[in-house]
């Protein structure tokens, strides 16, 4: 038995299969490199998370600081005002002391406390203080204590401790 026809070579895999595996081959190649692509990115926003975790946690470290800060200024704020105050009170005080003083009395010496007033000063007698500057003392003070010295013919020294209710006086 002769043929006249030239015997083919018989494949396995006809041209159809090829063109299938071909096709698989190149969409496992592409989902593999979108893969890594995808992979990749993935890296990169990680990285760029952790790197904007640290940025707001400097972000959050100095809004806590500026607020420390800020509370710091308040209380500064505050306690300046209460000085500012405070002080506005006691040239006020002050004043009025000074008003209080006639004129035929010197002050030496004036020594202020919160709860307490030490006058040092001249008088040309006892009797000119008494009528002029101890009324207005005894007035604002509860304890007005007032001790004399002649200094010569014509004047005498004195001291004046004055003190506000309820307080204890160190001496």
């Amino acid at each position: 038995m002769y043929s006249f026809i030239k015997p083919r070579k018989k494949y396995s895999l006809d041209n159809l299969t090829y063109m299938w595996l071909g096709f698989i081959v190149i969409i496992s190649i592409m989902l593999i490199v979108v893969a890594l692509y995808i992979d990749k990115k993935n890296t990169l926003y990680k990285y760029d998370l952790t790197s904007l975790k640290e940025k707001n946690l400097k972000i959050v470290q100095k809004q806590k600081e500026i607020k420390k800060d800020i509370k710091e200024y308040l209380v500064e704020d505050n306690i300046a005002k209460r000085a500012y105050s405070s002080n506005n009170s006691l040239e006020r005080g002050l004043r009025n002391l000074f008003a209080l003083v006639p004129n035929q009395i010197k002050i030496n010496k004036l020594y202020l406390t919160k709860y307490e007033v030490k006058i040092y000063g001249e008088t040309d007698s006892p009797k000119t203080y008494k009528l002029l500057l101890e009324p207005p003392l005894k007035s604002i003070f509860d304890k007005s204590k007032v001790g004399f010295t002649k200094k010569d013919e014509k004047s005498y020294l004195f001291s004046s401790y004055n003190t506000i209710k309820g307080v204890k006086v160190e001496k």
